[in-house]
C-alpha cells in the first residue's frame, strides 16, 4: 500500500528506525531514483508480506540532489534478515535504472524525545532534519536532551511534533520535525515526501489503507 501521510516516528511497534541518504545529484535523477525505489518496495513488500516491516517513507530534499529513506521496523534483526536475501537484487534494479547513486549509509536509530506541537495540520508533507554526529556516546544523548527543552521552551513557529532519536551506538543524534515554513533550526535541511510503502499488518501508524495513489 502507498501513501503520502507522514509516518509516526513514535507509533509504538517501531523497535528501530533506519535512515539512510541516496545522493543523487539532480531533481530528475532524484525524481526516477524514489519512483524506483518506491516501486521495488512496493513489489517487496506486497510478494513477500513481511510482517516485521512497518513502513518505508521516501522524501527528496529541496535542493534536488538527496533522497532520504525513513523506514520503520519492529526490530533490527527482521530488518537484516530481510535484506540479506533481497537487497543485492533491489539494489541492483534500481541502479540500472538510475546509475551512480552513492549511498553514505544506513543508521539505525531510536526514538529519545517526543515534543507535541500542534502548528502543523495533517496534509503537511514537508519535514526538517537536522542531525549531530559526534565521537563520545554521551554527546549525541546531551544534544537530544538539550535539543528537546530546547523545542519545549521555544516552539519555531510552523514546526509540529519534533521527534529526537539518537542512533543505537549513541553516537549520532537526530531531530524530526513536519513545518509548514523554513525556519531557524541549526544545520536543518528540508524534504518534502514523495511517497511512502507501508508493510502488510495495519499496526499503529494510523496511515491505513490508501486508495492506491502516491506522489507520481
Amino acid at each position: 500500500m502507498t501513501t503520502l501521510q507522514l509516518p509516526d516516528l513514535a507509533r509504538a511497534d517501531a523497535g528501530t528506525t533506519l535512515i539512510s541518504e541516496w545522493i543523487v545529484d539532480t531533481p530528475d535523477r532524484q525524481g526516477r531514483a524514489g519512483r524506483a525505489l518506491l516501486e521495488e518496495w512496493g513489489e517487496l513488500s506486497a510478494r513477500f508480506r513481511p510482517e516485521a516491516f512497518l513502513r518505508l517513507s521516501c522524501f527528496a530534499s529541496a535542493d534536488g540532489r538527496v533522497l532520504l529513506s525513513v523506514a520503520q521496523w519492529t526490530g533490527d534483526d527482521a530488518h537484516l534478515a530481510f535484506v540479506r536475501e533481497h537487497r543485492a537484487e533491489m539494489v541492483g534494479r534500481i541502479d540500472r535504472e538510475v546509475p551512480g547513486i552513492r549511498r553514505p549509509g544506513l543508521v539505525r536509530y531510536r526514538l529519545a524525545h517526543t515534543v507535541v506541537h500542534d502548528d502543523v495540520g495533517a496534509d503537511t508533507t514537508d519535514v526538517i532534519v537536522a542531525r549531530a554526529e559526534s565521537g563520545p556516546a554521551s554527546d549525541a544523548v546531551q544534544w537530544a536532551e538539550a535539543t528537546a527543552d530546547r523545542l519545549r521552551a521555544s516552539p519555531p513557529t510552523g514546526m509540529g511534533t519534533a521527534h529526537v532519536l539518537v542512533s543505537g551506538d549513541s553516537t549520532r543524534g537526530l531531530l524530526y520535525a513536519p513545518v509548514t515554513q523554513v525556519n531557524d533550526v541549526a544545520g536543518a535541511t528540508l524534504y518534502r515526501l514523495l511517497g511512502a510503502v507501508t508493510g502488510p499488518s495495519p499496526g499503529t501508524d494510523g496511515a491505513g489503507p490508501s486508495d492506491g495513489g502516491s506522489a507520481f
